[in-house]
């Protein structure tokens, strides 16, 4: 007959083998459930609603791109100094500045105002133009010159957010700042301010699903330059065209595979123009994206996100797809990024003047991300 203080012995034993199996390495890798949606992040495209561990997050996104630049001084001061002369650009775009240089300034503001892609409004703004320049034909024609030809320049984008995230729902403010840099100096524009919201569930363990919906609202808080960084990065275009306030609705559905992560968004961006005289007062584009994300080395992400821009109303310039590559390390208390994206498509400099008026060239060939999140 075994004593009492033996069976108690045996029982501590016991009980002292079961708590360490079950924090054993082994015992995590049998019986843990897998953290679905973890490291759902991504760098362009819309994305899941996710589990980032933490309730609070302070964030920063910074991407560069070289683009060709017609923006350049001289453009600027023509614009700041005549009322009007939006419109001239906006027209200048379809014809040929070596053509103009022996015309009278009747002629030339009669050529102008033939443009069949300008309205009306446009056609007034070119008279009160012209009124101002006066005779200064050769002003008209080197500007026209500048715009066409451009120079090599970089634009970047230095966006700071606050995010709240919760088990369902998501908040995010952006305050998105442009940068210009050109051999003559570097300059910085507001951006538009920007709200995204967006609620969804996941179901599964190893392996999940999620669906996702969400809104986003970009106020027309930006200045003129910043239209340079949106026709450099077409997806990010309603962070920084100043002319327009913008709303997107949006849906995201996702599958978690324990090592692979696969996500599919669309999205239909509404811009209204709220200030200025741009050509269109209401712009709108289909917006849809595919990622997949390698998942299966602990705290590391590796992903690949295809986005395409399909025009519906007025949006002709913005027609394109571009592939994004990029590495993510993923923690509970940060999030670090690098990824690059390049144009599978390519549109001609004079239809991206039909978005705003001022062409500024080709969109870039190529954008640089960087990315950073901290919370707790």
């Amino acid at each position: 007959m075994r004593s009492p203080f033996f069976a108690a012995s045996i029982s501590r034993l016991a009980l002292t083998a079961v708590v360490w199996t079950a924090g054993s390495p082994l015992a995590t890798a049998d019986d843990a459930t897998h953290p679905a949606f973890k490291k759902s992040r991504l760098f362009v495209n819309q994305e899941t609603e996710q589990d980032s561990g933490r309730t609070f997050g302070f964030g920063l996104d910074f991407s560069i791109a070289p683009v060709r630049a017609a923006e350049q001084k001289a453009v600027q001061s023509f614009l700041d100094s005549y009322e009007g002369s939006d419109d001239v650009l906006a027209a200048a775009q379809y014809i040929d500045a070596e053509e103009i240089r022996s015309l009278s300034v009747e002629d030339v503001r009669a050529k102008l105002k033939e443009v069949p892609e300008i309205t009306d409004e446009a056609r007034e703004g070119i008279d009160q133009a012209f009124e101002a320049v006066g005779g200064d034909t050769a002003l008209v024609a080197d500007l026209i010159e500048i715009m066409q030809s451009g120079e090599t320049a970089v634009t970047f984008s230095l966006e700071p957010y606050f995010e709240l995230d919760f088990d369902y729902v998501d908040f995010r403010l952006s305050v998105p700042l442009a940068g210009f840099s050109s051999d003559a100096d570097t300059d910085f524009a507001f951006g538009n301010i920007g709200l995204d919201v967006r609620g969804g569930g996941a179901f599964g363990d190893t392996l999940a699903f999620s669906i996702t919906g969400g809104l986003e609202y970009w106020i027309p808080s930006a200045t003129s330059r910043a239209n340079a960084v949106a026709l450099s990065n077409l997806v990010g275009s309603p962070r920084f065209f100043h002319e327009y306030t913008t709303m997107i609705p949006y849906l995201v559905l996702a599958a978690d595979l324990k090592f692979v992560q696969l996500q599919a968004s669309l999205a239909y961006d509404i811009m209204l123009a709220v200030k200025g005289s741009p050509i269109y007062d209401n712009i709108q584009f289909l917006h849809w994206g595919t990622s997949l994300s390698i998942t299966a080395i602990p705290y590391v992400a590796i992903s690949c996100e295809i986005t395409g821009l399909v025009p519906t109303v007025n949006a002709k310039s913005v027609d394109s797809i571009f592939a994004t590559t990029g590495l993510r390390f993923a923690a509970s208390w940060m999030d670090l990024g690098l990824a690059f994206q390049i144009p599978l498509t390519d549109e001609p400099s004079s239809d991206a003047a039909s978005v705003t008026g001022v062409s500024f060239g080709h969109p870039a060939s190529f954008n640089a991300f960087v990315t950073a999140v901290f919370g707790f």
